[in-house]
C-alpha cells in the first residue's frame, strides 16, 4: 500500500539528540488538512503522528538546543507517566484561580467575577445553548497559515510527541503565571494538558506553527456544562485567549465546542 509520504516533495530525515528519527516532507498550499487527516489515518499503521508546521531538520535542531533546558525523549516521557494528566490540569485551574484574587477579600466585586468566572455551572448559565458551532473556532490568527510542511514522529499519541520532539513547542514558552499551587506552567505540563484533553475529549496534536498550537477533537463537548468545564481549563492553561477569543463565556461558546481547538501565548 503506498503511503502519503511517498506523495509529498521535499523529503527531509533526521533524528533528534535522543535518537528519535524523524521525516517530514512538503504540499502544496491549501492541501494541509486533507494531507494530515490521511496520514494521520496511515497512523495505526506506520506509528507515525503527523504534525503541521514543521520540517525534520529544524525539529532535530531544535532538539540539540534542548538539552540545555531540560529531558526530552523516553526520559521526559517516564517523568510524564508519574503524574496524573487529570489532576494536573485541576491544580493548574487552581493555581490561576489562586493568582486571580491574590490580596482580595471574597466581598470585593472583582472577587465575586472570578468567582463566577470559575464556576462552571454558572459560565454554562451564562452561555445557555450552544447553538451552530463551527469547525474551527473564529478567534483569528489565520495569518500563519497555511502551512506546508508536515513532520512525522514515531508515538503512540500526538503528547508523545511533545516529550519526544521538544521543538514541537519550544516557541510556547512562555506568558504564564499561578498562585502558589503551581507558580510556574512547566514544559511537562504542556504534555499532560494534552493528554487530559486526548481523554476526555478526544483532542489530537495537529500543528504547531510559530507559537500557535492547533488540536484536530474528535469529540469536543456538546452541552453547556461540558463545554464551561472545558473552557475554565482552556482559559486557565491559555489565558492569552482572552485576546483571540475573550472572556471564559466566549471560549465557552466559540471554541470548546469546536473540532479544532487553537492556542497562542504572546
Amino acid at each position: 500500500m503506498e503511503s502519503v509520504l511517498s506523495r509529498l516533495s521535499k523529503i527531509q530525515r533526521a533524528e533528534t539528540v535522543t535518537g528519535v528519527p524523524l521525516v517530514s516532507g512538503s504540499f502544496p498550499p491549501g492541501e494541509h488538512d486533507r494531507v494530515w487527516r490521511a496520514l494521520r489515518a496511515e497512523h495505526s499503521r506506520t506509528g507515525l503522528w503527523p504534525v503541521l508546521g514543521s520540517t525534520a531538520h529544524g525539529a532535530a535542531e531544535c532538539s540539540y538546543a534542548w538539552t540545555s533546558v531540560g529531558p526530552q525523549g523516553a526520559e521526559l516521557l517516564a517523568l510524564t507517566r508519574r503524574i496524573d494528566p487529570a489532576e494536573r490540569m485541576a491544580l493548574i485551574v487552581r493555581s490561576v484561580w489562586e493568582d486571580c484574587v491574590k490580596g482580595m477579600e471574597p466581598t470585593d466585586p472583582f472577587y465575586l467575577e472570578f468567582e463566577a468566572d470559575f464556576d462552571p455551572v454558572r459560565v454554562a448559565a451564562a452561555v445557555g445553548d450552544l447553538g451552530e458551532t463551527p469547525a474551527r473556532n473564529s478567534g483569528g490568527a489565520d495569518w500563519v497559515y497555511p502551512p506546508t510542511d508536515v513532520l512525522l514522529v514515531p508515538a503512540a499519541a500526538g503528547h508523545e510527541v511533545l516529550a519526544l520532539v521538544p521543538a514541537e513547542i519550544i516557541a510556547i514558552i512562555n506568558n504564564w503565571s499561578g498562585g502558589p499551587s503551581h507558580p510556574d506552567l512547566e514544559y511537562m505540563d504542556h504534555i499532560l494538558v494534552l493528554q487530559h484533553w486526548e481523554r476526555r475529549w478526544g483532542a489530537q496534536l495537529y500543528g504547531r506553527v510559530e507559537g500557535r498550537l492547533e488540536l484536530a477533537v474528535e469529540r469536543p463537548p456538546s452541552d453547556p456544562l461540558s463545554a464551561a468545564v472545558c473552557a475554565i481549563e482552556q482559559s486557565a492553561y491559555c489565558y492569552d485567549l482572552a485576546q483571540t477569543l475573550g472572556d471564559v463565556h466566549k471560549v465557552a461558546s466559540r471554541q470548546a465546542p469546536a473540532s479544532r481547538w487553537t492556542f497562542w501565548w504572546d
